[in-house]
């Protein structure tokens, strides 16, 4: 029961930071373009990374700690229906080349900061 209500806490905490995260990049780079969903997903992506292969790797939480970080704060940090979401708006649109930029971007940055936020992990400890 614990896990579950950290779990949720952790959730709660993860979605403020990311409604503060992308309002913040929104506001500074406008509407044009979801570059607030856009910097989320790829740092959450990273920090999906360092923390599971500096955490759980190297055995530095237990398993109900790791599923408090990983799913709850990092679950509710990232959007990836959102993501989703904005993708779809841009190909109604007829926004090709956004749409592509969101895509090819979110998915390539994405996965390259995944395995950068493994790789400073695995030097730091």
């Amino acid at each position: 029961m614990r896990t579950v209500l950290l779990l949720g806490v952790a959730g709660a905490l993860g979605s403020m930071a990311r409604y503060g995260l992308s309002a913040l990049v929104g506001h500074w780079t406008g509407n044009a373009f979801p570059w607030g969903i856009f910097v989320v997903n790829v740092l959450g992506c990273f920090l999906f990374g360092a923390i599971w292969a500096g955490l759980g790797v190297f055995h530095l939480l237990d398993d109900a700690a790791r599923i408090v970080l990983l799913t709850g704060f990092i679950g509710a940090f990232t959007t990836f229906s959102t993501f989703l979401f904005d993708s779809d708006v841009m190909l109604r649109n007829g926004d090709w080349g956004a749409l592509a930029l969101n895509l090819v971007g979110q998915i390539v940055l994405g996965l390259a900061a995944l395995r950068a936020g493994a790789a400073l992990a695995m030097r730091l400890v």
